[in-house]
């Protein structure tokens, strides 16, 4: 019996599979359209925006990181390459439609939470967590006041201690002002991301 013709095909359709993103690109803007308070992003970010991301971080030696607003977790995905076994991540995701692909896609290092990421500080103290190596960002700068005072305050109190912060955004000159309280400075700029993003750190 010939069994070439259908191993091809199953090999053709795990191709497609793994090609298939969680959500178009189409529907990811929709998102953004709608909620543009709570989705940052316009289109998922590109590879090559992550491996920008956590260029000259050394996470092989990191013990804890957060991110917050994973989304479909492209970010995620160079940590779980980078990271050691012994390290956690807290991926605080707001999104409901995100949360189980994270779940399914993420080992026992990650932590996926569906809570607003201004309420960071609680969720640290639940966990006993101290001390945070990384918190990576893909949350709106033009969120409501309350909650970006309160989640400001959060990664003011993190950064005092050493904790390097990085996010980016594709409207730069918009995003200072809502940043004026900390001592950032551009860490890369991703021409071939679409759209093109600048990435910023702090410490």
């Amino acid at each position: 019996m010939n069994i070439s013709y259908p191993l091809k095909r199953l090999k053709s359709a795990r191709r497609k599979l793994k090609r298939k993103p969680l959500m178009s690109n189409k529907t990811f803007f929709r998102m953004f359209i709608k909620q543009p308070k709570v989705n940052a992003s316009i289109t998922p970010s590109s590879k090559r925006a992550a491996r920008k991301m956590v260029k000259g971080l050394n996470l092989g030696k990191m013990k804890y990181v957060v991110e917050l607003g994973p989304g479909t977790g492209v970010f995620t995905d160079i940590l779980a390459e980078r990271i050691p076994s012994d390290c956690k991540v807290l991926l605080v995701e707001l999104e409901g439609s995100f949360i189980e692909h994270l779940e399914n896609k993420f080992d026992n290092r990650f932590e996926v939470v569906q809570s607003s990421a201004c309420k960071l500080k609680r969720l640290l103290k639940d966990r006993g967590v101290d001390n945070v190596d990384l918190v990576i960002s893909s949350l709106p700068f033009n969120m409501p006041e309350e909650i970006k005072y309160k989640l400001q305050d959060t990664l003011i109190w993190l950064t005092d201690n050493g904790t390097c912060m990085r996010w980016f955004t594709y409207f730069p000159w918009l995003m200072k002002k809502h940043y004026k309280r900390f001592n950032f400075k551009k860490t890369a700029f991703v021409v071939w991301n679409f759209p093109p993003m600048w990435i910023y750190t702090v410490n």
